[in-house]
């Protein structure tokens, strides 16, 4: 369902409007209703509407200035204009902000019902195109993404089902279906040309690996999709078939099933957890080594236990700082760092997948070490250190922390900072807000703005009011930044000022 929500100033409309469509049936959620276009700012930045369908002449802020400050916030928003002015001049800067919907009033049912379903249909492309591009980010990451879940289930294997299903979506892992086999006597001066073999041998039977396979001394274990007794048997003729020069003895293979995933993979790691050395071998025969050694100093465990114990957020990015040295090649520094994103566990047991994502793209877009260790300074050292390692808590902290540092900006959303800044999901962030703070996250933003605009009048005498409201993110919108001074201190900001001049003079 998309999130719907209609803003108008005139209270028979937004009634007529909220009334007139089946919204649901057309695949809508109407979140909300707004009276004019500071208020519907406010909604905006607490519950991440979709789409709006806005009036464009209102007090406060009117719809133009409206959809200018929330595509700031959240370029993604789809408007709807509605306007009784056949005013071109209104459509021409609509659609310098991409607004494509310009309805006049009184507004025509159907005409609107057209508008909304051409969103729809649109945003269903885009979400398709969204995941299809997150299936090919997560396949160009399946080697690390594979490392860090085996280094993780051996570690961890009292948790082992909530390791399981944190990495199961991220892999593509299905609940059930697969199978392993065991393959016995590979020899490892020929394990490219035997993973190049289970390739062919595999697409001959139109099935293909569903995890890359695991070598240790001798032994390869293939995971793949298996159905019945007869295709298992041609598998296993093909595979008995293989010979490789000054090869010794020849291959035995065994087929293992189980009712889910989760107990295959809880067997396969029960047979590799006592060998030190593992290998990960791609469909091209490239081989990645697993060290199985719990005690080592740099498994990954170890490092995130050594980062959120230490004493204080300096002491804990200097150990960061040591081990993202700028000499690190930038491809261990992200593979690193992306085990050490997982590890943490961050503020649920399962990271969301667009969460996830989204780190994993602005990891990879970290052209050095330094973008790298910079980004895992946020994501991991300062959310765990805020708030003595309560992940919940400290990413609301941390986003405090965030505003207060860039109350001169305008994108400030809750939207932006869980996809931007927390990598946590935005619904999420928002009940854990309201939860701990005890109000809404425009309310608390609001708040600091207007704090913060006191401040520069009071003790630093500011009185450019253009000045003080782009400082606490208003933009070049002066006339906004009055009305939401206004409605906080019950004074304009010109009148509020010359109070303190005067209160200043008496007190000389």
């Amino acid at each position: 369902m998309l999130r719907l929500m209609i803003v108008d100033d005139e209270q028979i409309i937004r009634e007529a409007l909220s009334q007139m469509i089946d919204y649901e049936s057309l695949g809508y959620e109407l979140i909300a209703t707004a009276k004019n276009g500071m208020e519907a700012y406010d909604i905006i930045c607490d519950e991440y509407p979709d789409v709006v369908i806005t009036d464009i002449r209102m007090p406060i802020l009117n719809g133009l200035d409206l959809i200018e400050r929330s595509i700031k916030t959240d370029s993604k928003i789809s408007f709807i204009l509605l306007s009784g002015y056949n005013d071109f001049e209104y459509a021409k800067q609509a659609m310098k902000y991409g607004v494509r919907f310009y309805l006049l009033k009184p507004t025509d049912k159907n005409e609107l019902i057209d508008s909304l379903v051409s969103i729809r249909k649109e945003r269903l492309q885009e979400e398709e195109r969204r995941k299809s591009q997150q299936v090919d980010l997560l396949k160009t990451l399946h080697i690390p993404l594979e490392q860090s879940f085996i280094m993780e289930l051996l570690e961890h294997q009292d948790t082992f089902s909530s390791v399981f299903h944190k990495y199961q979506e991220l892999l593509s892992l299905p609940e059930s279906c697969l199978y392993a086999c065991i393959c016995s006597f590979v020899e490892e001066p020929y394990l490219k040309n035997f993973a190049t073999d289970i390739v062919k041998i595999l697409n001959l039977e139109g099935l293909r690996l569903d995890f890359s396979i695991l070598y240790v001394k001798n032994t390869a274990v293939l995971i793949f999709p298996a159905t019945t007794l007869a295709t298992q048997e041609r598998i296993k003729n093909s595979i008995l078939k293989l010979h490789y020069p000054n090869q010794s003895v020849t291959f035995e293979t065994e087929f293992i099933h189980m009712e889910t995933s989760e107990k295959l993979f809880y067997y396969v790691i029960q047979k590799i957890s006592r060998f030190e050395r593992i290998l990960l071998l791609s469909e091209k025969g490239e081989s990645y080594e697993i060290r199985n050694h719990i005690t080592a100093p740099w498994m990954i465990s170890h490092l995130e236990d050594s980062i959120t114990s230490a004493p204080d957020i300096i002491q804990a990015n200097e150990l960061l700082n040591s081990v993202f040295i700028d000499s690190m090649p930038p491809a261990t520094a992200r593979s690193l760092a992306l085990g050490l994103f997982l590890q943490a566990d961050l503020s649920q047991e399962k990271p969301p997948i667009d969460a996830a994502c989204d780190f994993f793209r602005r990891l990879y877009s970290c052209d050095n070490v330094t973008e790298i260790r910079n980004l895992l300074s946020v994501v991991l050292v300062q959310k765990e250190h805020e708030t003595g390692g309560h992940k919940a808590s400290s990413n609301i902290a941390l986003l405090k922390t965030y505003i207060r540092e860039h109350l001169d900006s305008e994108n400030l959303s809750l939207k932006w900072l869980a996809e931007n800044y927390l990598f946590v999901s935005v619904g999420y962030l928002s009940k854990q807000f309201v939860k701990e703070e005890g109000m809404r996250f425009s309310d608390y933003l609001n708040k600091e703005r207007m704090e913060e605009a006191i401040r520069l009048m009071t003790y630093y005498h500011n009185d450019n009011i253009k000045q003080i409201a782009r400082q606490v993110g208003f933009g070049s919108n002066p006339q906004y930044f009055s009305q939401v001074f206004k409605r906080y201190t019950g004074l304009p900001p010109t009148d509020f000022i010359e109070k303190l001049k005067n209160t200043k003079h008496k007190g000389e």
